[in-house]
């Protein structure tokens, strides 16, 4: 088994056809099916049905290429190693991080980070939770900001701060900030689409049944931004985290009321084999020094489980 052949494996296994994988990799399309055939006589398995069309991947072929992709991804980081044995840290740094997170987040620490390290040229990337995680375990990314934990082959997270949940509601809703889980009017609740891992957090709280009832207008959003403008303008109320209130003007800052002590978990993913370590913990560091404290200690808090599961 070499290297070579796991990484024209991961290719097939991407581009699901002989043609366009050797096309990929310039090599011919025999060369490819050898090798392809070499690595599974090695292992005795059938990682590919090629019966099928397009080609498919085995269910022992998945199993193996998850794995062989991080053997992949690691022996390209050892050709970056060499930036993280140099004093200054420089070069070009790739960010995900999740929707609900960027527009509030990244400009809180990304001036500092660039003052701190001038010649670091940061690169960020909004997607959702499962792009960011398959990004960078693919070695598309260096890092990624998402909600934690996660239990995921091949990634480790580490914590870095806690934002709270509030509900944003119009006046009528927010007089004496008497909103509770207890007289939500699901009717007049404004969430982002369903597979957004905030709204999967929602979930866990709020009753699921209630929030996927018919409703006379939907809007279906993906930006909190725009699910606080719907409220403004249509009435009702939303599901804010605790970074969103930053930025809300004096009069908006009137119609938010905790949820509890409820609460998520931001924190930062990594490969197993991070070669971008130094990177990681400026990042960490600058994110740190410039949210407020408070934020920085889970404790009196009920973190809430984004139940982040991937093979």
């Amino acid at each position: 088994m070499t290297l070579q052949q796991l990484t024209y494996a991961l290719a097939l296994q991407q581009h699901r056809s002989f043609k366009i994988a050797s096309q990929k990799l310039f090599i011919s399309q025999p060369a490819l099916s050898v090798q392809i055939q070499k690595l599974e006589d090695e292992l005795d398995i059938i990682l590919f049905d090629r019966s099928a069309s397009p080609i498919s991947v085995t269910e022992e072929g998945k199993l193996f290429l998850i794995r062989a992709e991080e053997i992949v991804t690691s022996a390209s980081a050892l050709k970056n190693f060499t930036k993280e044995l140099k004093q200054d840290v420089s070069g070009q740094f790739k960010i995900g991080i999740i929707p609900t997170l960027a527009p509030f987040l990244v400009p809180l620490f990304s001036d500092h980070l660039q003052e701190v390290h001038p010649k670091l040229n940061l690169d960020f990337s909004e997607m959702t939770t499962n792009r960011v995680i398959e990004g960078v375990r693919k070695g598309e990314l260096d890092t990624g900001l998402i909600a934690t934990p996660v239990n995921v082959f091949g990634i480790v997270s580490e914590p870095i701060f806690y934002e709270k949940f509030f509900f944003y509601a119009s006046s009528e809703f927010a007089q004496g900030n008497g909103i509770s889980l207890k007289n939500i009017d699901y009717d007049q609740l404004w969430l982002l689409n369903e597979g957004n891992c905030f709204r999967d957090q929602i979930n866990n709280f709020c009753d699921q049944n209630e929030i996927r009832k018919g409703k006379r207008f939907i809007y279906r959003s993906n930006s909190i931004d725009a699910l606080i403008r719907i409220v403004d303008l249509k009435g009702g109320m939303t599901i804010l985290p605790e970074l969103t209130t930053l930025s809300l003007s004096v009069e908006q800052e009137d119609n938010i009321a905790p949820i509890g002590k409820k609460a998520r978990e931001i924190g930062i993913i990594n490969r197993k084999n991070n070669s971008k370590e130094r990177f990681t913990n400026e990042l960490i560091n600058a994110i740190k020094e410039n949210i407020p404290s408070v934020m920085l200690s889970k404790e009196g808090l009920e973190v809430v489980d984004p139940e982040i599961i991937m093979n």
